[in-house]
Order: structure tokens, then sequence, then C-alpha cells
């Protein structure tokens, strides 16, 4: 009777070790699956924020733009001032009377028609 119930425990333990093991896979197994999906989704996610980033960027850009040349100086250069009339010159008068030429004329007239 002894060997009865002890086989029976034997079994009993055997039978119950196998079906945890083979839960336990199957749990496993869910929580990868579940953890894939999970970096699927972040992936995704990250991929459209960026995207939607970049496209809220460039609106943005654009208006600024816009709006730059919306605000631009519309009123017209002024005209360049006419130029200040010219002072009159003032001579000086010289105190010296008339200077005496350094050379003499016809002393340079020769001269010019020896190289000739």
């Amino acid at each position: 009777m002894k060997t009865i119930v002890y086989l029976s425990l034997l079994f009993l333990f055997i039978g119950s070790c196998e079906s945890a093991t083979h839960v336990d896979k199957e749990m496993a197994i869910e929580e990868k699956v579940q953890e894939r999906l999970a970096e699927f989704k972040r992936v995704i996610t990250t991929r459209c924020q960026k995207k939607v980033l970049e496209e809220a960027e460039m609106l943005a850009d654009s208006i600024i733009l816009e709006r730059a040349r919306l605000l631009t100086d519309s009123l017209e250069k002024p005209e360049k001032p006419n130029r200040p009339e010219r002072p009159e010159t003032m001579r000086v008068r010289d105190s010296l009377l008339r200077l005496a030429p350094l050379f003499d004329s016809t002393q340079v007239t020769t001269a010019s028609s020896t190289l000739e």
C-alpha cells in the first residue's frame, strides 16, 4: 500500500513538474511577444514623432519667412540730398613781387637747338 501511495505521489510530482514547465514556456513566449510588440510600438512612435517634428519645423520656417516678407518696411527710401554749392576759392595775395626766371630763355633755346 505504501508503494502505491509513493508511486502515485511520484507520478503526481512528475506530472506537475511537466505542466509547470510547459506553462512557463508559453508564458515566456507570451512575454517575449509582448516585449517585441512594445519595442515595435516604441520605434514606430519615435519615427512618427520625428517625421511630425520635421514637417512642423518646415511649416514654422515658412510661416516665419512669410511674416518677415509681409512686415518689411514698405516706405520709400529718401532721396539723396543735393550737393552743397562749392565755396568761393579765396586767392591769397602774394606778398612777393614777380619772381625772376631760373633759366635765361635764350640759353634754353640754344640748348634745345644743339640737340637737333
